[in-house]
């Protein structure tokens, strides 16, 4: 607590009760029953005239300042405490290398795992290896953690690791697999989950009617609809340069040939020879800012599909299988978080 708050806290306690020497409702004298020094220091502080009077609104200030100090310093005061008692129980914890650093599905990290993984590969600008900080523990912690889900996750989708291995010859398991047929694996769960990823993959060959009004635009949709081909109604009433003459665009995954807009996924709810309705877009190739655009899927080149120009899947299947898993780690270190496969330190009041 500082001086001031010390000296405070006393005489807001006396003011508030016994400074009724002369009080005319305004002001008060302050008699503290305090030490003659302090006394005076206290006065010389609160009484900027020098007349030995106060007003109360400056001793009710003053006693809620010296509230206000004494608080912050108690909350200091717990919160160094609170960090004294975790270092405490890391650095005890620390020194036991067989107790468990954290437990997951198929095994478990003792201390001492960790703290020999550390000695043998610190990160550069590590202080002392062999006495990390609680960050740099949890941090290594955390890496061993995520290895050792991966091949346990692989093994449990048919791709064997052995997590009993060091860890180099485990993370080679776990490369091997990502960087071969558990990627192909991940591809077919991916378009399980969500077909629209196999068309992404395809190449569209596409034409379109571009006109600057929704009306033309309907028309020329309905003229084509009607049995009319539609490179001669492109032809008549097509915007020049943005397609080729008879309307056609050309052939490309969706994403490529538009971008990640809204063209682009229009074509994804078309079979071919559908039409899409007519879409707004601005565009400074029209006369009047706006441009409307009619899309025709004209075929699907499915024997050109690539799913490994959108992927790679495979992190995103192992990351899902990962998160699954019940992790416990010892409390004086922190606590797993699935959401992000991370160890979280304790956290302070």
């Amino acid at each position: 607590m500082s001086r001031r708050a010390a000296l405070l806290a006393p005489l807001a306690l006396v003011a508030l009760l016994t400074f009724a020497c002369a009080d005319d409702g305004n002001v008060v004298t302050i008699h503290t029953g305090l030490d003659p020094e302090p006394d005076a220091e206290l006065i010389a502080e609160l009484d900027t005239d020098g007349d030995g009077v106060v007003s109360r609104e400056a001793a009710q200030a003053a006693a809620e300042e010296a509230e206000r100090e004494a608080q912050l310093e108690a909350e200091r005061a717990e919160r160094d405490a609170a960090r004294t008692a975790q270092d405490a129980a890391y650095r005890a914890l620390l020194a036991d290398a067989a107790a468990v650093a954290a437990s997951f599905p198929g095994g478990q990290l003792l201390i001492g795992d960790v703290r020999a993984n550390i000695v043998e590969s610190p990160v550069t600008l590590m202080d002392d290896p062999e006495n990390p900080t609680h960050e740099e523990f949890v941090s290594r912690l955390t890496s061993m953690i995520q290895l050792r889900l991966a091949g346990v996750a692989l093994d449990e989708l048919g791709f064997p690791v052995d997590i009993s291995l060091p860890d180099a010859e485990i993370n080679a398991q776990v490369q091997a697999h990502l960087e071969g047929p558990f990627e192909e694996f991940a591809q077919q769960r991916a378009i399980e989950d969500d077909p629209s990823i196999e068309r992404l993959a395809t190449p569209h060959c596409v034409s379109a009617l571009a006109v600057t009004s929704e009306a033309d635009a309907v028309a020329a949709s309905d003229r084509v609809q009607a049995g009319e081909p539609l490179g001669d109604v492109a032809a008549a009433v097509n915007l020049p340069g943005l397609t080729e003459t008879d309307g056609t665009i050309g052939c490309g995954q969706p994403f490529d040939l538009f971008g990640g807009g809204e063209l682009a996924l229009a074509l994804l709810e078309l079979e071919p020879g559908e039409l899409t309705a007519p879409l707004l877009l601005p565009s400074a190739a029209s006369p009047t800012g706006e441009l409307w655009v009619v899309l025709r899927v004209d075929s699907l080149r499915a024997d050109a599909t690539d799913l490994s120009s959108i992927g790679p899947f495979a992190g995103h299947v192992l990351t899902e299988a990962m998160s699954t898993y019940e992790v416990n780690v010892a409390p004086a270190l922190g606590a797993w978080n699935a959401d992000n496969l991370r160890v979280s330190l304790p956290i302070l009041p």
